[in-house]
């Protein structure tokens, strides 16, 4: 796999560290030991969670002892989907909105709010903390609008939430920078549906951690958080779908509008069941990455080209994910999309400048192909000979003609594709035969001992090797070939034997057999090759192919 980018390392890192950064703040938390307002001190003592309840006007009052003054200013920070009053021994010392017993009375406060506290007001010894909360607008559904509520310094507070903020801003802007890109090389390039998947994948990974960070980076009136979560929800099924309709286009399996169906249903099964918002994303996250694990392990079995890559992706992916996901889309789902969608992007980036290469060296044979067919010798040779003919047979030239049009009329056509039939490289060669058997005036031919149906080969690869065979060779009483096909185990072999003939001098540079090695290259990589030895009749070339499956 190619080698993560600098920049890319260092957002991997931040993002490692985000559990160690934002988990090291010291706080006093202040959510249990309430009462009633007006409840004597020997009334049990609740958490604030068990008390608060949407639809409600609540006042209660606990003690704060305090062991030391602190040294310099305190956060007292409540996240509720309340409104609030706050007062510390009889005095008000903060305000969030504005508490009532109806709705249209109340004032929506924000979903966290925070408290500056001197030195002075926590001075060592005991306190009274009361609370009036109004939940007036808080969702039914919500078991408890209530969060967190708690005593924190506050330089260690911004140092936390800077470190919490900041890795998921990172990766959320990269991503959003890596779908603009593979937008642009889709429509440019590769307009593959795997690549339009992936483009959609970082698109919506982008948007749901800027979603999740809209809380603490904004902050918003607490009946906003309901619609944040709904959104939440639904670019988590959209990513959790997406993701594996990516590696099934990426494996061009069948039916990819159903298999798109599917998913989208699993998805959306996972996240309607009955559980907490976090609980339900997380769920529909766990099942993409469990079935892009499935469909990358089906792949593995199959041998499919990239199956092994992807396979280690997602499995490092799932257990990642069930190491981390306790903070889903800040922690949990950051790491993932870091190890995930950063190695997935590196992958798709190495196959365009692969096949962008492949594009060029393709051009490049083309080139030398056209060029080897229009060599001066050869068509003057041809011209020659035409004008000879013309004057002692004009039939025979204008069979002479149709046959040399047919040539470069197919040799035009087939160097513009990679690969050929071998039947039409035969038709190629059969008709060049027939040309040089016009031309010396003796019988040429080229027999098939084998099955030629279902192989493919490089254009002009047998011609080129017919070619050198006139070039280095003089045959003064025709010339027979002989092509023999073999298929042994996952190989094809074929087997050109070349009549020994006259020697003559070549002023050639090898050009012929830096074709055939070369096109052979293009083609089938290192899965092919190219021998030629000296035997008793002649010259024995062989092509080894992968065969077809």
């Amino acid at each position: 796999m190619p080698a993560m980018p600098p920049f890319f390392r260092y957002l991997l890192l931040c993002c490692l560290a985000l559990p160690s950064f934002a988990g090291a703040m010291d706080r006093l938390p202040l959510d249990e030991g309430w009462r009633a307002c007006g409840n004597t001190p020997s009334a049990p003592a609740a958490a604030l969670r068990q008390l608060l309840r949407p639809g409600q006007l609540l006042c209660v009052e606990r003690e704060l002892v305090l062991a030391a003054t602190p040294s310099s200013t305190q956060l007292l920070v409540l996240s509720a989907l309340a409104s609030s009053e706050l007062w510390l021994d009889g005095n008000l010392i903060g305000s969030n909105g504005q508490p009532a017993r109806q709705v249209v009375d109340e004032r929506p406060g924000d979903i966290d709010f925070a408290i500056h506290l001197t030195p002075q007001q926590l001075a060592v010894g005991k306190h009274h903390l009361r609370l009036l909360l109004s939940t007036q607008q808080a969702p039914a559904r919500l078991a408890s609008p209530f969060y967190a509520l708690y005593l924190v310094d506050r330089q260690d507070y911004r140092a936390a939430l800077a470190w919490y903020r900041l890795p998921p801003l990172l990766l959320a802007g990269a991503l959003g920078a890596v779908a603009l890109l593979f937008l642009a090389l889709t429509v440019l390039y590769q307009r593959q549906r795997h690549w339009a998947m992936f483009t959609a994948l970082c698109l919506a990974a982008a948007l749901l951690l800027v979603v999740e960070l809209w809380r603490s980076v904004t902050g918003y009136a607490y009946p906003w958080h309901l619609p944040r979560l709904y959104a939440v929800s639904t670019l988590t099924w959209l990513f959790s779908a997406l993701l594996p309709l990516y590696f099934y286009t990426a494996y061009r399996l069948p039916r990819w509008p159903l298999a798109a169906a599917v998913l989208l249903a699993c998805s959306a099964l996972a996240g309607a069941l009955p559980a907490h918002f976090d609980a339900s994303c997380w769920l529909m996250f766990m099942t993409g990455l469990a079935a892009s694990l499935l469909l990358n392990l089906g792949a593995l079995w199959r041998r499919l080209p990239g199956s092994r890559g992807g396979t280690l992706i997602a499995l490092a992916s799932c257990t990642l994910f069930l190491l981390t996901g306790s903070q889903f889309a800040e922690g949990g789902f950051a790491l993932v999309v870091c190890f995930l969608l950063l190695p997935l992007c590196a992958q798709l980036l190495a196959q365009l400048l692969s096949e962008r290469g492949k594009a060029a060296r393709a051009r490049q044979l083309e080139n030398q192909l056209l060029r080897k067919s229009m060599q001066p010798h050869f068509l003057m040779n041809s011209l020659s000979l035409i004008s000879e003919l013309n004057a002692q047979s004009p039939q025979a030239a204008e069979t002479f003609i149709e046959a040399l049009g047919a040539e470069l009329r197919m040799l035009n056509e087939f160097a513009q594709q990679p690969s050929i039939a071998l039947t039409q490289e035969l038709a190629l060669c059969q008709n060049y035969l027939s040309i040089m058997g016009t031309r010396l005036q003796q019988p040429c031919s080229l027999l098939l001992d084998g099955d030629a149906a279902g192989i493919a080969v490089p254009p002009a690869l047998l011609l080129t090797a017919l070619e050198n065979a006139f070039s280095h060779n003089r045959y003064r009483h025709g010339a027979h070939f002989v092509l023999r096909s073999a298929r042994l185990a996952q190989t094809q072999i074929l087997t050109l034997v070349l009549p020994e003939g006259e020697t003559r001098p070549h002023a050639g540079g090898g050009v012929g057999e830096q074709y055939i090695r070369a096109s052979l290259h293009a083609v089938f990589g290192d899965a092919a090759h190219y021998a030629s030895e000296q035997h008793q009749a002649g010259w024995r070339l062989t092509f080894t192919l992968p065969a077809a499956p």
